[in-house]
């Protein structure tokens, strides 16, 4: 990557491999995402991690698989916790995801086609965006690459119970991810749709191919330094930059041939096979129990806690506590194995959770969800 020509610097060349936020905009086709996965390709250079997330629902981070650049590095796949996969790459639920991980693998994929819809996506995925606050020490940063912003809003919207807690999440974590460790790389179509709190975030901030759209009102004044029909239909490998610091040029990069190519098998292609089961129940911010924290509760009863330590552990009640343990019981009765148990994998789908269980709270007060 290189800048061609400044029309104004201040001093602040491209870092890679710092805690730096990294904004790619543009129409759809106009190699957005193929300018993240070089900034990944830059950072790799250095020795850092990367964690690749969201990306369209055809699987376009998928094709790191077959990246030279990725071909002698540690990888690591994440997939739902209702799915198996089956390649040669390591693999793991998302749940079972930790930063940890960071210091074992190179690279993190995230990709849709690995969870069995596009919802169960969204709310497992903030398992790994959680994780990015425990990363309290760190010798390499590790860049981030959400190939939609906008993807990180809906995410957050799964586990939130409204709107405005949704965005202030997003807000702080981009935010605050360089304080441990991390830089951000994003992309978006509609720059309009990023907060301001997140726009002021920006270090460097790409413009693409701008169609019909144009440069947002608050950037018109670059209209004056650079010709607006060429910015409207620039060559995939093209950028115009802007920095924070108020340095603008135009530059280029290597726009690389392993790029997902529209309608390709991206799975069968990289050697990845996929099986999704049944779709789990999720918790939800009503307090409803998933299928995933009753697992938790059936294992944490099955390790001697009590009803009280499980409801304290996992944010809830004991009267829910015991409401999931009993039916897990009756079910395991009835029907040889407990259905909830069974969808989130649970390793106790078939023994019975409890056999001294103190007199029945309020059913009132239980919530099986």
């Amino acid at each position: 990557m290189q800048i061609l020509r400044w029309g104004r610097y201040m001093g602040d060349d491209l870092e890679f491999g710092g805690t730096n936020t990294f904004l790619s905009f543009g129409i759809r086709g106009s190699g957005k995402s193929t300018l993240l996965e070089h900034i990944g390709q830059k950072f790799m250079d250095e020795g850092s991690p990367i964690v690749d997330l969201f990306g369209s629902r055809d699987g376009e981070g998928l094709a790191w698989l077959r990246a030279p650049e990725a071909k002698d590095k540690r990888i690591l796949l994440l997939h739902g916790d209702n799915s198996d996969v089956a390649s040669s790459y390591d693999s793991k639920p998302v749940s079972k995801y930790s930063v940890a991980d960071l210091n074992r693998y190179d690279l993190v994929i995230s990709s849709s086609p690995l969870y069995s819809t596009i919802d169960e996506e969204f709310r497992q995925v903030n398992k790994i965006t959680d994780q990015i606050y425990a990363r309290i020490v760190w010798k390499k940063p590790c860049l981030i690459i959400i190939r939609e912003a906008a993807n990180l809003l809906y995410s957050r919207l799964k586990v939130s119970p409204d709107q405005t807690i949704a965005k202030s999440e997003m807000t702080y974590l981009i935010r605050e991810a360089r304080h441990c460790g991390f830089s951000m790389a994003l992309d978006t179509q509609k720059l309009s749709s990023i907060d301001i709190d997140v726009r002021i975030t920006i270090d460097y901030l790409f413009f693409k191919s701008l169609g019909i759209q144009g440069l947002p009102d608050d950037y018109h004044w670059l209209y004056k330094v650079y010709n607006p029909l060429k910015l409207q239909k620039m060559n995939e490998k093209y950028f115009l930059i802007l920095t924070k610091t108020g340095s603008h040029g135009i530059g280029t990069f290597p726009y690389h041939d392993w790029h997902k190519r529209p309608g390709e098998d991206i799975l069968k292609a990289v050697g990845v096979e996929v099986h999704h089961g049944d779709e789990l129940i999720q918790s939800r911010p009503d307090h409803r129990v998933g299928d995933l924290q009753h697992v938790e509760i059936i294992k944490m009863r099955k390790n001697g806690f009590s009803y009280k330590e499980i409801a304290t552990g996992l944010n809830t009640s004991t009267a829910t506590a015991y409401a999931h343990i009993a039916t897990h019981d009756k079910e395991v009765t009835k029907m040889g194995t407990c259905e909830r148990c069974r969808r989130g994998k649970g390793e106790y789908a078939t023994l019975y959770a409890d056999t001294k269980r103190p007199p029945p709270l309020s059913p009132s007060k239980s919530n099986v969800g």
